[in-house]
């Protein structure tokens, strides 16, 4: 068992997003406590008894006593050391910073060197905020430094000169790897062919794709009336294709929560859509990233379909593995064609999953995640 470490993050653990969710993962046989950075998940902060530091805090004079007195952790880029006197008692092996902003990557190297613990950086995603030299200084002093994904890692390596740099990301729990394969494959009305989105819906990463899915939705229905599309996650901005969603065979059924009601939503889907924006500028830096859920996706032995630029650290894990259909150019009558293709094909689909779920598990496990993960904390 690693001794304890303190998290530092913008999102707790368990939140119902790919942070909180990568986090649990993560974590799981781990001690550690928690500082969050984010007021917006303060619910989950306090029914997990996580603490609250929100980083940056409001710049007006009327805080300036409560941070001389300890009771906010920030205050115009200062930070408090009789908060963290206050706060930060317990002993810790380790500082685990696990940020995508700036601000909370600052915070958490500032509670390193007053606590004098060792700083492990894991920059769950990119921004150019992580590339000005205040930041770099910052990433070239941490003990270890881990990105998400092999590209954000080559891109690091560049930019640092460091040849040091962990990959890690979510991995699937065994219950993924248990979801049973769909045992009716004639689809109809009473039997429908449901083509599932699970994950966080961000108009600037997949905006001018998860658009045409729908209008391929809509134009297979003119001949497949039982073909649905659905989705299960947070929209953000909250109206983002709200004027799609009352589409016909197209439902938007909001977070999941419990998360483990995702088993159950994963043995239901037909095949899973990962799109991603095939605009130039949005894409320069989503390409970095790693959608939370695509060991599970994976796991769960449904047809994926990756819909968006050739070049994402998506696209790269799927192509090494031999996995899922891949559609690079943006054209809805080629993915309306694709999904026929699928829908026909479906029972030869679904027998090649079966066969490769044992290589999926020796190679996307969450037990695996957690073991690199614990390498990782193992700092001589």
């Amino acid at each position: 068992m690693t001794k304890k470490i303190l998290l530092v993050t913008e999102t707790p653990p368990e939140t119902p997003n790919g942070f909180g969710v990568t986090l649990k993962c993560l974590l799981k046989n781990t001690s550690h406590n928690v500082i969050y950075t984010d007021a917006e998940f303060e619910i989950v902060g306090k029914t997990k008894g996580y603490l609250l530091a929100q980083v940056p805090f409001h710049r007006s004079k009327k805080y300036f006593l409560p941070f001389l007195l300890g009771k906010l952790p920030e205050w115009r880029s200062l930070y408090s050391s009789a908060w963290l006197k206050q706060n930060i008692n317990n002993y810790y092996s380790t500082v685990y910073a696990f940020v995508y902003s700036f601000e909370c990557m600052r915070f958490a190297a500032w509670i390193s060197k007053k606590e004098k613990k060792p700083l492990i950086i894991h920059l769950a995603d990119h921004t150019a905020d992580f590339e000005t030299p205040y930041a770099q200084n910052i990433l070239m002093e941490a003990k270890k430094l881990v990105c998400i994904s092999e590209a954000m890692k080559f891109r690091y390596e560049k930019t640092l000169g460091r040849n040091d740099i962990e990959i890690l990301h979510n991995g699937a729990e065994s219950a993924c790897f248990n979801i049973p394969a769909p045992h009716n494959v004639s689809f109809s009305k009473e039997n429908p062919f449901k083509i599932c989105f699970i994950g966080g819906l961000f108009s600037d990463l997949h905006g001018e794709s998860i658009e045409d899915v729908f209008e391929a939705v809509k134009n297979i229905r003119f001949k497949k009336p039982w073909v649905e599309f659905h989705l299960y996650g947070q929209r953000q901005p909250k109206d983002f294709l709200s004027h799609l969603l009352s589409q016909k065979g197209c439902y938007d059924h909001g977070i999941v929560m419990p998360l483990e009601k995702k088993f159950e939503i994963m043995e239901e889907a037909s095949c899973f859509v990962i799109p991603s924006s095939f605009n130039e500028q949005k894409h320069s830096n989503y390409r970095y990233s790693f959608p939370t859920k695509l060991p599970e996706l994976i796991a769960a032995g449904r047809p994926i379909i990756s819909y968006g630029p050739e070049n994402t650290s998506t696209n790269k894990i799927l192509k090494e593995n031999h996995i899922g259909i891949h559609l690079h150019n943006r054209c809805v009558w080629s993915l309306s064609k694709l999904l026929c293709k699928i829908i026909d094909q479906y029972s030869d689909l679904i027998a090649q999953e079966k066969e490769r779920r044992s290589y999926y598990e020796n190679r996307f496990s969450a037990d695996l995640a957690r073991n690199k993960f614990s390498k990782i904390l193992a700092i001589n």
